[in-house]
């Protein structure tokens, strides 16, 4: 990737570890973020040099790059760093507590309890308190319920969600956890979004239904459904006493609503509310294809939910009556309300025609959630091909060198779950393979079990055919 201000090429741990010393700050900030990003534990050393860096200092005061770096610790997650990120506590800048907060939170080391107590104690103004009060959950510090207690009163929703979670989790009480659900019929969707992640941290099996029906982004669902199983899966939440008989099923019911929320990932990392239904235009009612692609970019750019709906029909519409060409479309539009649009119409179409563009939209660099949201779409996309229909040796290839990447290489894991299921759509020998090597080797929890029914299914599709075969003979 290249940083746009003075095009420094970035894409190795010795060139990131360089642009620490750059003199353009923005360079510096782009290094730290790669290393955290890379999850490069190389790069912790001099990350914890840039906590103490009084290069670039804001006019408020704040220091972004120390900012930066104690963010990309936490991802790192190694605790050589602690000492010296702790310190940053002490510091004046209030933004990075919370970057240094939320890194402990991951970080999860026992060694901090003390520090944050102290700092609990302090008397700072805008301390990050939602980000404290999460950190002093991780660390199960119930010793000082009495200093929380006042701020399940608080004037802010998303600190009393954060102080409901550190009570359901040190008490299991239904109060505190029926306290965090109602946020999520906030009429604020942040708040709401705070209220589902509140929900993610607590992993309890009891939160799944209003998490799933909630006005909450499908990537925030997809989040909290996962962190949820995850716990559940390894049997670490001990309020959820729930017998394996039913927890199977539990499990099961689980799994759907992820596959559902990983093909219908559209509406981006923030809901888009969605408002009375437009007019649509449609063929045959006197419109010319011109007509229709107009009417549709439209809906596409539109910040309501249901219009982009719209819009993706009024695609599918225009390939079946105007025989428009989505893949030419897709290939000449920047526009990325658009280009996402058109992905989803082509995964509705389920035309192996359009295998080029899905393997392309997996290809992109992420340089947000809606991009994440693109790469996941496409590959689900790959496994409701019509795959019985004529399709290259040259595009199948290249369709299970894509998936294969898919399944080993990004950190997103919505991206690798996405390609489980694209792989269990197409149900073939290589597809198989692909599936059991990338069981081999998954280390996550819910990913690894999603791979185990995927090759289960296929297990018992080929024994059903077997005996089948056999019958005829």
């Amino acid at each position: 990737m290249l940083n746009k201000t003075t095009l420094i090429p970035i894409d190795s741990v010795t060139a990131a570890l360089e642009a620490l010393d750059h003199q353009d700050a923005g360079v510096r900030y782009h290094g730290a973020w790669w290393l955290g990003k890379n999850r490069s534990v190389e790069g912790v050393p001099r990350l914890v040099e840039c906590l103490l860096d009084e290069r670039d200092k804001t006019c408020t005061g704040g220091y972004p790059l120390r900012r930066q770096a104690a963010r990309s610790l936490g991802m790192i997650k190694d605790s050589r760093c602690l000492p010296e990120l702790l310190k940053t506590l002490e510091t004046d800048d209030v933004q990075l507590h919370e970057a240094t907060l939320r890194a402990l939170i991951e970080i999860k080391s026992d060694q901090c309890s003390s520090s944050l107590i102290n700092y609990l104690d302090r008397d700072i103004p805008n301390k990050p308190i939602e980000a404290l009060i999460e950190a002093l959950t991780e660390q199960r510090l119930w010793d000082i319920s009495e200093k929380i207690q006042p701020f399940l009163n608080d004037k802010s929703e998303r600190i009393v969600g954060s102080a409901a979670a550190f009570f359901y989790s040190y008490t299991g009480e239904m109060t505190y956890l029926n306290k965090v659900i109602s946020l999520l019929d906030h009429q604020n969707r942040f708040i709401r979004q705070s209220a589902a992640f509140d929900l993610a941290r607590i992993g309890t099996i009891k939160a799944t239904d209003p998490i799933l029906t909630a006005k909450i982004p499908n990537n925030v669902k997809m989040f909290a459904i996962k962190a949820i199983l995850n716990k559940s899966l390894s049997r670490s939440n001990q309020a959820d006493s729930i017998p394996d008989t039913d927890l199977a099923s539990i499990h099961s019911s689980l799994f759907k609503a992820l596959d559902s929320l990983a093909r219908d990932n559209f509406s981006g990392n923030l809901l888009i509310e969605q408002d009375n239904q437009i007019p649509e235009t449609y063929p045959g009612d006197g419109s010319t294809e011109s007509d229709l692609l107009s009417n549709a970019f439209d809906n596409l750019r539109s910040p309501s939910l249901t219009s982009r709906k719209a819009g993706i029909k009024q695609l599918v519409r225009g390939a079946d009556h105007f025989k428009i060409d989505l893949l030419d479309l897709y290939f000449s539009e920047s526009d990325q309300d658009i280009t996402m649009g058109l992905i989803k119409a082509m995964a509705e179409l389920k035309n192996p025609h359009y295998a080029n563009a899905l393997i392309d939209a997996i290809g992109v660099e992420i340089g947000n959630h809606c991009q994440g949201n693109i790469r996941r779409v496409a590959a689900c996309a790959l496994g409701d091909i019509n795959w019985n229909a004529q399709i290259s040796s040259q595009s199948l290839h290249a369709v299970f060198n894509k998936l294969e990447w898919t399944l080993h290489s990004p950190e997103d894991w919505g991206l690798r779950y996405s390609a489980c299921l694209a792989l269990e759509g197409i149900d073939n020998a290589n597809s198989i393979e692909l599936l059991n090597e990338a069981k081999a080797k998954e280390t996550d929890p819910v990913l690894s079990a999603r791979l185990d029914k995927a090759i289960l299914k296929s297990k018992n599709k080929t024994s059903i055919h077997h005996i089948e075969n056999k019958k005829v003979l």
